[in-house]
């Protein structure tokens, strides 16, 4: 595990929020079955999508569920979040599962993407199979043509790169804040410029690009080739608690997000983007 180069103060405001509650962000996020529904799709389309044994690179981990996942599978998985103590968690999890051979893990800013892709490189360390980010860590960049070139030297040519997003139009999240009468929680996702956000008493603000504006900004070095809804009809977690009160209801409205994946991609909660890294060389 590299050492954390940034502390507490240092760190962008919306990857300080995520570190503020990284040491409760299981308890609190877990046991919910929105979020879990979601997951469970995002994994099926990464085992659809790498091969076993592959040597992929994660963005945004969080403390390491979507890469124990992977683990478990026979991958290998470089697992990087921007928290510090995000970081030590996913460590600490990957280690009691006796994966740490096939897992490094390194606290890794996305906006300072470059720097990682340079230290790879004087490191000898060979471009990865593939990549993916899970839950929206790419919606707290401002601007993400500056990760592009950066991620591209981290991936071979024809590697899949998955990132899954925020949707620009979330139905469910309309409905659900419309219920709870919070009118500018409603439509933020229609905003032009960042939306306010606030975690763990920190301030920050979220990004909605469409996947055309990804793509726009992520070219030359990356194509998109499939956008795929994830929480279709699945709610939003601001449907929690409540919802999960109601497993045959979530587990019903999961079978029916399959079907709604690809029609319906854009009115979902996440919008799952595969973009394919081309041949193109960055400097």
């Amino acid at each position: 595990m590299t050492e954390p180069s940034h502390g507490p103060s240092t760190l962008p405001p919306a990857v300080r929020a995520f570190d503020l509650t990284a040491d409760r962000f299981d308890q609190r996020f877990g046991g919910w079955l929105s979020v879990a529904a979601q997951r469970r799709a995002v994994q099926r389309y990464l085992l659809d999508t790498f091969a076993p044994g592959d040597r992929l690179l994660e963005l945004g981990a969080g403390t390491a569920e979507d890469a124990l996942f992977m683990l478990e599978r026979g991958y290998h998985v470089t697992v990087t979040d921007g928290s510090p103590q995000m970081v030590v968690n996913a460590a600490e999890k990957i280690k009691r599962a006796g994966y740490t051979a096939r897992a490094p893990v390194a606290q890794l800013v996305l906006e300072e993407l470059d720097e990682f892709a340079e230290r790879a490189r004087e490191q000898g360390i060979s471009p990865h199979d593939g990549a993916y980010s899970n839950f929206a860590a790419f919606n707290c960049v401002p601007d993400l043509s500056t990760v592009a070139a950066p991620l591209a030297k981290l991936l071979r040519p024809g590697a899949a790169c998955i990132l899954v997003i925020f949707g620009p139009c979330s139905i469910g999240e309309v409905v659900v804040q419309l219920i709870h009468r919070d009118w500018k929680a409603a439509v933020r996702r229609f905003r032009g410029s960042g939306a306010p956000a606030r975690l763990g008493g920190e301030h920050f603000h979220v990004w909605y690009p469409s996947p055309r504006q990804v793509a726009r900004s992520l070219s030359p070095w990356f194509e998109l080739r499939r956008v795929r809804g994830i929480g279709v009809l699945v709610p939003p977690s601001a449907a929690e608690p409540w919802i999960s009160r109601f497993p045959r209801t979530v587990g019903a409205l999961e079978a029916a997000d399959r079907v709604l994946t690809g029609p319906a991609a854009l009115l979902a909660d996440h919008v799952l983007l595969h973009l394919e890294r081309t041949g193109r060389q960055p400097q």
